[in-house]
């Protein structure tokens, strides 16, 4: 329990640092941050559960995009300036690095293993993104439909009454 609370604190502090390299303004840093620690608490949640990198990448960057769309409109800013950096964590830097070491010193074995959970977390990652997409792309629509519908209703009631 205490390792997964510093794990968590320590990917909100690196997403400060990435954000503070891709310039995300001062007043949406802590935001960004927030949303690093987010993305690793689903992770480790979810790899609690199941102990699967690809399902536990897919979670994560998932509810990171709902929370980055959220973000964005609650802090007025694109999405991605919540997206990019709250993903940080989730990357696969250490297995990409260790398949790169075993391509060198020609394990295949180390090669194999480490390529294969790179791949799935980067996959579990481009489709968490796109179902979290799809998800605000759908409440979206829905509202828009649901505020259609009740204009229409208002002119409609308006045109009886006169």
């Amino acid at each position: 329990m205490r390792e997964a609370v510093i794990q968590i604190i320590c990917a909100g502090l690196g997403t400060l640092g990435f954000a503070l390299f891709f310039q995300v303004r001062r007043q949406h840093l802590i935001t960004a941050s927030l949303g690093g620690a987010l993305s690793w608490l689903c992770y480790l949640a979810v790899r609690e559960i199941c102990a699967s990198v690809f399902l536990s990448s897919l979670v994560a960057s998932a509810v990171i995009c709902l929370w980055s769309e959220a973000m964005a409109r609650i802090r007025k800013a694109p999405a991605n300036v919540f997206l990019i950096p709250g993903i940080v964590p989730l990357l696969p830097g250490g297995a990409l690095y260790y398949a790169m070491s075993g391509i060198v010193s020609e394990n295949l074995d180390q090669f194999v293993q480490k390529g294969r959970e790179t791949a799935l977390v980067a996959v579990g990652i481009a489709g968490g993104i796109v179902i979290g997409s799809e998800i605000v792309r759908l409440i979206l629509s829905i509202r828009l439909h649901h505020r259609r519908s009740l204009e229409a209703k208002r002119r409609t009631s308006r045109q009886e009454k006169n």
